[in-house]
């Protein structure tokens, strides 16, 4: 036997164009975060390198790489030439940044596929292939709209404390040059 049902019109359909704007929104959001942060450090090493304060220092070749670059900055900073309040507070700060190091990775070298779930909130999907230890290696990432918002909000208190502080070693090291 058959069973004739009627066809019922659906609910209202997902947007995903409008999820996928807002993907992207957040994405440029956090990246833009992250080219801040390395703004701030850049800047940083730069003065560093040109300050008679740390003579070890001047004309030190820049690392190009920008997780080189905070490895220098830190250790820079918790030399002894640098025993001041604000190079103690610039360290902690870049510390905890660091915490996005991955999740920077991610977003700037994986690939993101988005679905939408019944809310209309999007999900994404994050794969990044990579090579370590002459292996390839696959990383996947996901993450929901409400979580990624809130680490959106973490990425910019973490990156408003950096730039802060390592302002205020610039500060006091074009004082003492």
């Amino acid at each position: 036997m058959n069973a004739q049902l009627p066809i019922l019109a659906g609910g209202p359909m997902l947007d995903f164009d409008a999820a996928c704007a807002r993907l992207n929104q957040w994405r440029g959001q956090m990246v833009e975060n992250f080219a801040r942060c390395e703004q701030a450090v850049t800047e940083t090493l730069a003065q560093l390198n040109e300050s008679t304060a740390m003579p070890e220092v001047k004309g030190v070749k820049f690392p190009h790489l920008v997780g080189q670059r905070y490895d220098r900055l830190a250790a820079l900073l918790s030399a002894p030439a640098q025993p001041s309040g604000h190079a103690k507070v610039g360290l902690a700060a870049l510390a905890r940044f660091r915490t996005h190091d991955a999740l920077r990775t991610m977003l700037c070298h994986g690939v993101t596929k988005v679905a939408v779930d019944r809310a209309g909130q999007w999900v994404a999907v994050m794969t990044l292939v990579s090579f370590k230890a002459r292996e390839t290696t696959t990383e996947k990432l996901t993450l929901e709209e409400d979580v990624a918002r809130t680490r959106l909000e973490q990425l910019i208190d973490d990156r408003r404390r950096v730039c802060t502080a390592l302002g205020q070693v610039r500060r006091e090291t074009s004082q003492t040059a």
